[in-house]
């Protein structure tokens, strides 16, 4: 490589010839920041101090992998958990009667909440509530309220 000194407006310039030109000389190396060392672009490394040239590009956010209890159980949706497990107590008879409205309602508003802060999680669990509470509604409606005003 040579170095041609030019002088334009009372200023000096340095340009690197190569073989191939001066159009692609410049786009084929680079210098350290830490120690001025001329090194090739494709160089993650400076070849003098080890320092890098290239930073690697950062991603726009950070998926973090959640192996805690979270996302088996939604912590941040404690109504679509209440609702999951008011649906699943409602299966026992006569509690069931307290229980299954309640766990139908929680459900519903765990649900939007889950849609809303997709973070939250919990949608299955509302949907358990929502299920089960219905069908249990339905059930205790269908099994204990009709037989009351139906004819003997």
């Amino acid at each position: 490589m040579e170095y041609n000194n030019l002088s334009s407006n009372n200023q000096r310039c340095a340009t690197i010839q190569s073989p191939v030109g001066p159009a692609t000389a410049a786009a084929d190396s680079i210098y350290c920041q830490r120690c001025g060392q001329h090194n090739e672009a494709n160089n993650f490394k400076c070849t003098r101090c080890g320092f890098v040239l290239h930073v690697p590009a950062q991603p726009q956010y950070t998926v973090t992998n959640d192996n805690t209890l979270g996302g088996l159980i939604p912590t941040k949706n404690p109504m679509a958990l209440w609702a999951y497990y008011l649906g699943i107590f409602s299966l026992i008879p006569m509690l069931g009667l307290l229980l299954c409205i309640p766990a139908f309602v929680l459900g519903i508003l765990g649900l939007r909440h889950g849609c809303l802060h997709p973070e939250a999680k919990g949608k299955i669990h509302a949907w358990v509530g929502i299920i089960l509470g219905g069908l249990c509604a339905a059930s205790y409606v269908i099994f204990l309220v009709l037989p009351l005003f139906t004819p003997k």
